[in-house]
Parts: structure tokens; sequence; C-alpha cells
């Protein structure tokens, strides 16, 4: 096991909470004080590439963390994973599981979990790992687990209803290179979330372009907004701004300011969470 990483100090952790973005290579750390304003903890902890398993590898960066086991007041998980769908909310429990099977979301040794979305008919169907999920129960106190599109989609929703216009958000992670989009109609109904793995900028204005067109929207016209990684996104703009008539930043929420500039370091879906309850 790796030696204790030293992470900064927190005097009440039941004031605090925390909030993880688990990814294939590691950890995502965000921590936000409930009571302090310009109070945050933005930090990642990288995987071990020899552990050779996710499990042994999360396992391994948590207990090298002491700090992550303090007894937060609340503990959010977000889960980046392309297995997923979008189904309609009215499903029941058993269509829901059909749905899971039929999609092939859900392996072996696998569990879905059901997220939903306010503001939407739909929730977003995803797997877990049974193994990861348990851990993750007993390592910490009552979290709760989201699928890291779900946060997107719930405040992308919030931000639709303002205006006559569809809607394609995309948010682009650079490590693992993906790109998450959720698109609007012009009645702010939700038409579609999917997650693309992508190599360059030319990959994702082409699935943005794609989604679009599927959605029913018109590149010309409607808007589409980018958020997440700065390099990935202004490499990306000028590109769709050739195809598309409307290119532009999500604007940052005024609201995570209160935490500190450093909210700008952290993952957007995590630091999304808290705005969205």
């Amino acid at each position: 096991m790796k030696h204790a990483l030293k992470l900064p100090e927190i005097e009440n952790p039941r004031v605090w909470r925390l909030l993880l973005l688990l990814e294939e290579g590691g950890l995502r750390v965000v921590a936000v004080s409930t009571v302090d304003d310009s109070s945050v903890i933005v930090c990642g902890i990288p995987f071990d590439p020899s552990a050779g398993d996710m499990l042994a590898a999360l396992e391994e960066a948590v207990y090298a963390a002491p700090f992550l086991l303090s007894d937060f007041e609340k503990v959010d998980v977000l889960v980046s994973t392309s297995e997923y769908i979008v189904a309609p909310a009215s499903l029941t429990a058993e269509a829901l599981e059909a749905a899971a099977v039929y999609s092939a979301i859900v392996g072996e040794g696998e569990s879905a979990h059901t997220d939903a979305v306010d503001g939407t008919d739909a929730v977003v169907l995803w797997s877990l790992r049974d193994d990861v999920a348990r851990f993750l129960a007993r390592t910490f106190r009552n979290p709760a687990l989201h699928c890291r599109i779900s946060p997107l989609v719930r405040y992308f929703s919030r931000k639709t209803q303002l205006g006559n216009t569809g809607k394609i958000y995309t948010h682009i992670t650079a490590e693992p290179p993906v790109v998450d989009i959720v698109a609007f109609g012009h009645d702010g109904a939700l038409r579609l979330a999917v997650t693309k793995p992508v190599t360059a900028a030319a990959d994702s204005a082409y699935w943005i372009l794609a989604c679009a067109r599927e959605a029913g929207l018109d590149p010309a016209s409607d808007e589409i907004l980018l958020c997440g990684d700065n390099a990935a996104r202004h490499e990306l703009m000028p590109l769709l701004r050739r195809y598309a008539g409307y290119v532009m930043p999500v604007i940052f929420p005024s609201a995570a300011f209160r935490s500190g500039r450093d909210a700008l370091n952290a993952p957007f879906p995590l630091i999304l969470i808290p705005l969205c309850e």
C-alpha cells in the first residue's frame, strides 16, 4: 500500500460535504464547508496502475487518504460511466430492470441503479459493479451514488426553461477523453443524453452535430453550449462554429463561487450536485 497522502485537514468534518468522482484512473475529490463561504478543497488521487483491478485500486487510494474517511455530513459519489440509458420515469421497477437487461448495460457481477431527474419525465438507468458498490457502502456513511450524467441533465434541464430555442449542452472531459451530450427540444423537453469516447476535437464536433440532428434540432439556429476542460473547449469552439450558428461556453454557476474560486478547478458535475437539490 502507498504511504498516506498529505491532504488538508479540517477541524469539524460534520459541517463539511464530500463529493467524489470515481473514474477509471482515479478519484476526483471536492470537499465543501456547509457553514463557511470560500471553504472548498479540490484534489485528485490517481489509482496505482499496478493494482490490476478497479476495486483494489479504489481501496488502496481511499486508505492512503485518511482525510476521505472523516465523518462528513454527507457523501456523494459520482460514477464516471457510459453504461447508462435514459428511460421514461413512468416505467415500473420491473420494466426498468427489463430495460437494463435489454440494453446490455448490466453485466455479470453488476446491478442497475436509477437516478431520478427532477424537471424531466425521465430517469437515468445505469450500472455499477456490486463489489465496488459494497466497498463504498461500508467505507462511507450512507453515500449517495449517482451516474456522472445525472447532475448534468438535472442542471441543464433547469437552464433550458429559459428561452424557446433547442439547446445542446456538451461537457468535455480530457482524461479519459469523452464528451457528455445532453439535448433539449424547443419545448424544453429532454431529447437525449449520451456519453461518447473521443480522440480529437473533430470527434467531439461530429458527435455534437449528429446528436443535434438525432434530437430534431438545427445546428444553424439552435444553441450549442460547451463546458468542461478549458483547453479542449477552446479547441472545439472554433471548429463547431464552422457548422453551427450559435456556439458559446456555459456560464459558470455563480452559486458555486460561494465556496471559493478553487471551485473552478473542480469537475463540473461534482459542483452541480449541491446546486440541484
